[in-house]
Order: structure tokens, then C-alpha cells, then sequence
């Protein structure tokens, strides 16, 4: 992981830009890390983790009393209808 600062991502983008397909370029402003540069592969894999997070809970809330996505929205018109 390479840390810089504002500036200097901007003065040498294309460097930063090479850098951040193999490894996280974390842009510093004003003494706060403010972005962090990642490839598109890397982005990819952790929204492919996340996904499987929220699956996984979502399953998890199913078996616990959760209606689901069939179940909820025939219950609420339901009771609207009512």
C-alpha cells in the first residue's frame, strides 16, 4: 500500500495510476486519507465479498422469521388492501 499526497497524485497521476494496478495508492489531503486507488479487479473482488456477506445474512435472516421477498410484498398489499 503506498501513501501520497494530493498533489503529488496529481503531478504524477499516470505513475499512481500504474501503482494502483497492483497495489491500494491511498491519497492523502490536508493530513486526512481522503481516496483510495484500487484496479477494477480489485473493486470487483470486494463487491464480490460483499455480495456474499449480504447473502449470507439474508439467508440467515430467512431462517430466523424473515418472510422474504415473495412472502413480504403479498402482506403488505394485504393490509393496504384492507
Amino acid at each position: 500500500m503506498m501513501v501520497v499526497s494530493a498533489t503529488e497524485a496529481k503531478t504524477n497521476f499516470g505513475k499512481y495510476f500504474s501503482t494502483a494496478m497492483s497495489e491500494s495508492v491511498i491519497i492523502r489531503k490536508t493530513d486526512h486519507e481522503m481516496i483510495i486507488m484500487i484496479s477494477r479487479k480489485e473493486y470487483d473482488r470486494l463487491e464480490g465479498c460483499e455480495d456474499a456477506y449480504w447473502g449470507i445474512r439474508a439467508s440467515s435472516a430467512e431462517k430466523s422469521g424473515y418472510l422474504g421477498k415473495e412472502e413480504g410484498p403479498k402482506i403488505i398489499a394485504k393490509t393496504l388492501n384492507a
